[in-house]
């Protein structure tokens, strides 16, 4: 993993297409696009810019979750990802959160999310069954400071 150059900062209601770009990109395969608009313009989207490229975007949900900012989204495009851009998207997200501590979550399965979260020094908090089927949620947190 190399030290990306780049600014993690509020998207603007011009990134809107590259958000969704790098979303339709991601494995999950969803159509988010109504999501990720309405993330943005109300300022809950960050982007990874570097020269003008949007390579990255996390959406964080101020307070919602048991009164703590909750990481909601991160997505990566498919040539930077295992570059630092996921790594400095969360730092970027607990950098600007509301709350001292910022919850997220990731299916069992999601081996490169997880590890992530560990390379980051994210704590496990819990799992959560019965969302996905034979696929527990495990819950991470990341106090600031």
């Amino acid at each position: 993993m190399s030290d990306p150059r780049g600014t993690v900062r509020r998207a603007g209601a011009a990134e809107i297409d590259a958000v969704i770009e790098v979303d339709s990109l991601s494995p999950v395969g969803r159509q988010r696009s109504a999501l990720l608009t309405h993330r943005v313009e109300t300022g809950d989207c960050l982007v990874f810019d570097e020269d003008g490229v949007v390579k990255g975007y996390v959406t964080v949900r101020p307070r919602s979750f048991f009164g703590r900012d909750f990481i909601e989204l991160i997505a990566v495009s498919p040539d930077y990802r295992h570059t630092g851009v996921g790594a400095a998207l969360l730092r970027g997200a607990v950098r600007l959160a509301l709350t001292n501590d910022v919850f997220t979550s990731t299916n069992e399965s999601n081996t490169t999310m997880r590890n992530l979260l560990e390379r980051e020094g994210w704590r496990f908090s819990g799992r959560l069954e019965g969302l996905d089927e034979s696929d527990a949620e495990m819950v991470f947190f990341k106090r600031r400071g």
